[in-house]
């Protein structure tokens, strides 16, 4: 014998549109703050990279440009005030910070980049 269901009509709906809305924000957000943040560990990677290679590499005016040019291109807005370059007699200071704004159409979310690499010099 069947069960006769009272007052759920339509609750599957609303519970599978709910789902599809949270899933819909993540993705859009995903979107969004995702490649903010690989390019962010791209950068990283690059500021430690120089850093390595600052010993065979004299002048710390090309290895800023080169880390400037690679920010450029992973377009982060990376500025030449906000990179310091310290080196002293035993090793490369490589520090750089930088806020990036993403529109998130109903707030601004900021990604704030703050980040300093040492390495060594031989």
């Amino acid at each position: 014998m069947m069960r006769k269901r009272n007052g759920q009509k339509g609750e599957g709906r609303v519970g599978l549109m709910v789902a599809v809305i949270v899933v819909g924000v993540a993705i859009f957000l995903g979107m969004k703050i995702i490649p903010v943040r690989i390019s962010a560990y791209e950068f990283r990677d690059t500021l430690r990279e120089e850093a390595r290679y600052a010993a065979v590499r004299n002048s710390d005016k090309a290895v800023a440009k080169r880390i400037l040019d690679k920010a450029e291109e992973l377009e982060i807005p990376l500025k030449a005030k906000d990179l310091r370059l310290k080196r002293t007699q035993s090793e490369m200071i490589i520090t750089a910070s930088y806020e990036q704004p993403v529109d998130l159409k109903v707030t601004t979310y900021v990604y704030r980049f703050d980040a300093t690499e040492r390495a060594p010099l031989f």
